[in-house]
């Protein structure tokens, strides 16, 4: 791979790519050329990338100045985001930041001192920055909302709008999302000069299996426990509310079974540290909120299961996106009452995959089809005799 910046082509070999996915092929040379740009692109696609290397190429490190702001809806998204920034500023000489709640203010202050060229941020505290004077933005060039829908439909967008109006009026705009309602694309485009929209399409789901095992409310407690004690597997687990945590966390606790329960309410250092256990393979099951389905990257999550199904169609994707990153595979696995399958047969629908009816047995989950006629399925058919009814 060729970047304008040797230190890109440099973390590039480090992180081992061999060929730019999709959206970055498309974003990248708009970005580069000063673009407004509307990106959708599905989770896992390397969305990241595609906003941060033109933005890192076009950064000038002799300049102390903010060149670039990023935004997006939670704390860890940032961390995450300012991570990716890291590894691929380094050697260049390029100062970056990451500014979140529920950190004094007086110490982001410090950070701020030290001349960042790149920040990412929630907006809630970006636009206290800005508004204490502290944080300037005339000389901002870039200015990026990750996962946009989700700014936009948390009452975010106020903030956010802030922080694009902020910088002089011929700065750039990034938005990017894995879903782009209307509203939420029509809200970008107030923002931006004559964006160009972006569009990938869903190719990775078709490594990506869809199945649903029907339960009661009462068993789903018993399903994960037994989809966490099969073989090599990292499980992804959402609910709706959480309220209901306490309560799961109760009846999980029942069994012998290794799993951490992410808790938005929890401090950030608490939070932080369940995620990096995670993704180094201590347990086998996180549950959570949708506070991890948008654009946390959890490498190597065998199954997202939804204990409970979400009620929009977006989240549905956002959450089943956490499986089946780049080119892996992945099971997204549907818990459901007979109530459920009806909702459920429409999402599917609407992502436009097939879903299919799943059992746990003998250890491994499988096609209940198989479980219903293993016979059938493991030995050829048998010639039946003339006259047969069967």
């Amino acid at each position: 791979m060729n970047f304008m910046k040797p230190f890109i082509n440099e973390a590039w070999e480090r992180a081992r790519f061999e060929q730019m996915m999709p959206v970055q092929e498309q974003a990248i040379p708009l970005i580069r050329e000063g673009k407004d740009v509307l990106v959708e692109a599905p989770t896992g696609t390397g969305k990241t990338l595609a906003y941060v290397i033109p933005a890192l190429e076009r950064i000038d490190p002799n300049e102390p100045h903010v060149q670039v702001a990023i935004t997006a809806p939670t704390r860890e998204l940032v961390m995450q985001i300012h991570q990716v920034i890291q590894l691929f500023a380094q050697g260049s000489g390029i100062k970056s930041g990451a500014f979140i709640g529920g950190v004094e203010l007086k110490r982001q202050y410090e950070r701020l001192k030290k001349k960042p060229q790149i920040i990412v941020g929630t907006p809630g505290r970006l636009v206290e920055l800005i508004d204490s004077k502290k944080l300037k933005m005339h000389k901002v060039k870039l200015i990026v909302l990750d996962e946009a829908d989700q700014i936009y439909e948390s009452g975010m967008s106020a903030s956010a709008t802030r922080i694009a109006n902020s910088a002089l009026r011929d700065r750039q705009l990034a938005l990017v999302s894995a879903t782009l309602p209307e509203r939420t694309a029509e809200w970008g485009r107030t923002l931006s000069n004559e964006p160009e929209v972006i569009r990938v399409e869903r190719t990775e789901t078709s490594r990506v299996k869809f199945g649903y095992i029907e339960t009661s409310r009462r068993l789903k407690p018993e399903m994960l426990r037994r989809l966490s004690n099969m073989q090599q597997v990292k499980v992804l687990t959402f609910i709706n509310n959480r309220s209901f945590l306490g309560p799961l966390n109760g009846e999980l606790s029942k069994f012998s079974l290794k799993y951490r329960i992410l808790d938005a309410e929890k401090g950030k250092r608490e939070r932080m540290e369940t995620l990096r256990s995670y993704k180094r393979g201590e347990f086998p099951l996180l549950v959570t909120t949708g506070l991890a389905a948008r654009g946390l990257d959890i490498d190597a999550v065998t199954h997202v299961v939804h204990y409970d199904l979400p009620e929009s169609f977006d989240d549905f994707v956002h959450r089943s996106g956490r499986t089946g990153r780049g080119n892996a595979s992945g099971m997204v696995l549907a818990l459901v009452t007979d109530h459920d399958l009806k909702h459920l047969k429409t999402l599917a629908k609407q992502m436009g995959v097939e879903i299919e009816p799943m059992e746990i047995y003998g250890g491994e989950l499988i096609p209940k089809r198989e479980v219903m006629e293993p016979e059938a399925l493991k030995s050829p058919a048998k010639p039946h005799r003339k006259g047969s009814t069967r």
